[in-house]
């Protein structure tokens, strides 16, 4: 503070009486963020401001004159202790508490706790308290817990320090290791190894070597390795490094490695074992040192025996600490965690130590802890992961589901770590845990979020929408509610699914809801096309995509999902169709209208041959057979156009049939014909489905009577069969007759398009066309495999 400060004998408040003055504290007291209390000497409330009043909820005049528990409950304790502590030496400096308040509604309030003791003439009157509103965190959990578990590494009673797998760098040192070599942490945080430890040049050993050949074996192995006693004499810190104080060492290396598998940190630990040694000199044992380069050598194994019953006594004293400083340490890990815990041995017993007391202790006559507050979903992985622990005797950290005292499922972060005996056996857990249910929650509709857009892109969705089911909340986008004619504003909020289905169509209404049912009730994909009124009163078409979600019990809790506008679309498909049709009925009109003056050439014809037949000469006899031929086989190629024009406009319903039954009616239609050609024809069970009978009878007589036609000189051997394809049926018609070129096999197909004249093979050139439209009808393709001289096989799908 400068002079000028010090001599300013100005009061806060200038020269205002004391009764303005006190008006202007209370009124600041009162303008302030913070919650500040007042306690007599015997720490009752004697005064409260405005935020205190806001944060419990009671009224001042409840608050004055009650003890300070009324604001603090369980935490009374800790207030106390520390206003003790201040009492006792009133010129210690307050710490901040980390507490909750309880409100009138016996609700939790997180809250960050500083106490200052009222003095005047020596005479402690009383204390004051600030409180503050803990909103965030202050530092990111993962800052926080990498701190705590610095500072918890740095006091672990052993020599350990870690390097990086590369350069060796060291990176933590533990205060024993410092102390072991005489080393100071800022001064050799961020150098290497080997720069802090280089070897004598005076008395050059294998120490730096071997060190540097373990660490290089752990990188290869990614195994620990443990190495034989090895001479490594280091600087004296106090000779500014240039002397050097000999010691022998027991050094272990061990990787840790990062989640992917990757080796992250080497873990360096040494025991000093330079006192046995020492002693083993002392006897007169001159050949020692060459003994103790060898890996294998009995007598390092010995020295190292013999170094661990001398740290036996030292280890027991580090227990005892570890136990005088447990309350130290759990103040340590509440900075970054909700709650601290301590288990039993097997962990069926559980005791909440500090902090949060969202985790429920175990009553030890009931079931086990994790029997009674981890879900089953979750129980066989926390029980094997804690079990691995305990065989390992190793600390963990898992996250997993629990039921907290409030019987809702909450996500925490465990973390824990066994306390062993002088024996080495664990006598309990203590351990830490985190509440990250928000963290999780928001991980998950992060991943919904993700899934919705995928979805929209597949769609190329005009929107999308999240329905949940049990709260019957449909949750959409603008763009979506306004293809509904629903006030986009309410379907952010969320409106009930009937306000979308009253928008669909009444003719798909119906439809559309079923559909909605069964995904829900059977898990598959949704999908659906539907016709809905939009805000201008138009009619547009939809496409609508999604699927169910459902918890651990099964039960459907979300249905996410897309809709694009597909009205253009259908109107094109209209178009066309309504193309198709005047097509068709050309066709139709044409070749009927075909039919009445070919059966007057046909008929005129007939009449001259009955009639002419004995005036007529050879000639005029052959070619008056060539017309009357000619005339047939044009009504024949009109009969089979006019059905190939009546596929899609005449075609009978689709209900469900037997292709047996089908199939039988054909072979016995033709039964002369295979009777005839001497025909084989053996049949497959085939299956029921849904189909046009008469069209599909049609399919069958075209392609047996090709298979017997084109047959070739022997018998006609034919096979019929079914299998399956995909999600469809596929039927076989198979033959050993002609076969056909591959080059050829997409004209068959086509309409009037023969491979073979009229005199090597009667036809129409439109059968196999018929059946692919058919086929095509159905749903389905058609295709043949086929060789020359090799036979053909006809397939088709249904």
């Amino acid at each position: 503070m400068s002079d000028r400060a010090e001599s300013s004998g100005v009061a806060f408040w200038g020269d205002m009486d004391d009764d303005d003055a006190i008006h202007h504290y209370r009124t600041l007291i009162n303008t302030i963020d913070n919650g500040i209390y007042r306690l007599d000497a015997e720490d009752r409330l004697v005064s409260v401001n405005d935020v205190i009043v806001e944060i419990t909820g009671y009224t001042r005049e409840e608050l004055l004159g009650e003890h300070v528990s009324v604001l603090f409950g369980g935490n009374n304790a800790t207030i106390e202790q520390e206003i003790d502590r201040l009492r006792t030496n009133v010129s210690d400096q307050s710490e901040s508490l980390d507490l909750t308040m309880e409100t009138a509604e016996d609700e939790q309030v997180r809250c960050e706790i500083r106490v200052n003791v009222l003095n005047a003439s020596d005479t402690v009157q009383g204390t004051v308290g600030i409180v503050r509103k803990v909103d965030e965190r202050k530092q990111t959990a993962t800052e926080t817990t990498e701190a705590t578990f610095r500072r918890l590494f740095e006091n672990v009673p052993g020599n350990y320090l870690v390097v990086q797998p590369d350069d060796y760098e060291i990176v933590a040192v533990s205060d024993a290791y410092l102390d072991a070599t005489m080393t100071d942490r800022a001064e050799i945080l961020g150098k290497t190894l080997f720069e802090i430890f280089p070897n004598n040049p005076e008395d050059p050993t294998e120490g730096v070597e071997n060190l540097r050949k373990s660490l290089e074996r752990v990188g290869e192995t990614r195994e620990a390795d443990v190495m034989s006693v090895t001479h490594y004499p280091i600087p004296d810190r106090g000779s500014d490094g240039d002397e050097f104080e000999d010691r022998w060492w027991s050094p272990t290396n061990s990787p840790v490695f990062t989640t992917t598998g990757e080796i992250d940190y080497i873990v360096h630990s040494v025991e000093d074992v330079t006192p046995i040694v020492e002693e083993f000199l002392a006897d007169g044992e001159d050949e020692l040192l060459q003994e103790l380069e060898t890996a294998d050598s009995q007598l390092a194994s010995d020295i190292v025996l013999r170094g661990q019953e001398l740290l036996q006594q030292a280890k027991q004293e580090a227990y005892e600490q570890l136990r005088e400083s447990e309350e130290r340490f759990r103040a340590l890990v509440t900075t970054t965690s909700d709650v601290v815990f301590s288990t039993n041995a097997d962990w069926t017993e559980m005791h909440n130590l500090e902090g949060s007391d969202f985790l429920v202790d175990t009553d030890e006559q009931g079931p086990s802890w994790i029997e009674k507050y981890i879900p089953p979903e979750d129980q066989p992985r926390v029980q094997k992961t804690i079990d691995e622990a305990i065989r390992t005797e190793s600390s963990f950290e898992l996250e997993h589901r629990i039921v907290d005292k409030d019987d809702t499922v909450a996500w925490v972060v465990s973390r824990a770590t066994p306390l062993l005996d002088e024996n080495g056996e664990i006598t309990r857990w203590l351990g830490a845990a985190n509440d990250v249910t928000e963290r999780v929650e928001r991980e998950r509709y992060l991943e919904d979020a993700k899934e919705r857009l995928e979805a929209a892109a597949q769609a190329g969705a005009v929107g999308t929408w999240e329905w949940n089911i049990p709260n019957d909340q449909m949750v959409t986008g603008a763009s979506f509610a306004k293809k509904y004619g629903i006030d986009p504003e309410a379907a952010t909020e969320g409106v009930s699914f009937d306000q979308f289905l009253s928008a669909i169509h009444d003719d798909d209404r119906e439809r559309i809801k079923r559909k909605v049912e069964d995904a829900i009730e059977s898990g598959e994909e949704y999908k659906a096309e539907y016709r809905v009124w939009n805000n201008d009163g138009e009619l547009r078409w939809v496409v609508a995509r999604g699927h169910i979600e459902y918890d651990d019990t099964g039960t459907p809790v979300s249905f996410p999902g897309a809709l694009a506008d597909i009205t253009e679309r259908k109107q094109f498909e209209r178009r066309l169709e309504k193309s198709n049709e005047r097509l068709e009925q050309f066709a139709y009109a044409a070749s009927h209208d075909l039919q009445e003056p070919l059966r007057m050439v046909s008929s005129y014809l007939q009449l001259i041959e009955n009639r002419y037949k004995d005036d007529l000469d050879d000639d005029a006899e052959e070619f008056l057979g060539y017309a009357i031929d000619g005339a047939d086989r044009m009504r024949d190629m009109i009969e089979e156009l006019l059905k190939y024009s009546r596929v899609d406009r005449q075609g009978d319903p689709v209900e469900s049939i037997d292709l047996n039954a089908i199939l039988e009616d054909v072979l016995e239609d033709l039964h002369v014909q295979i009777a005839e050609s001497d025909a084989e024809v053996t049949v497959e069970d085939l299956p029921c489905l849904e189909g046009d009978a008469s069209q599909l009878r049609q399919l069958f007589q075209n392609l047996l009577d090709n298979a017997i036609t084109y047959s070739g000189d022997e018998p006609p051997q034919i096979h019929v069969s079914a299998g399956r394809r995909n999600n469809n049926w596929m039927i076989s018609v198979d033959d050993k007759g002609i076969g056909i070129d591959p080059k050829d096999q997409d004209r068959i197909f086509t309409v009037f398009n023969r491979l073979h004249n009229q005199e090597a093979y009667e036809g129409t050139g439109i059968g196999l066309a018929l059946c692919q439209r058919i086929v095509e009808r159905h749903g389905g393709e058609i295709w043949v495999d086929s060789e020359p001289g090799e036979g053909a096989t006809f397939s088709f799908t249904l």
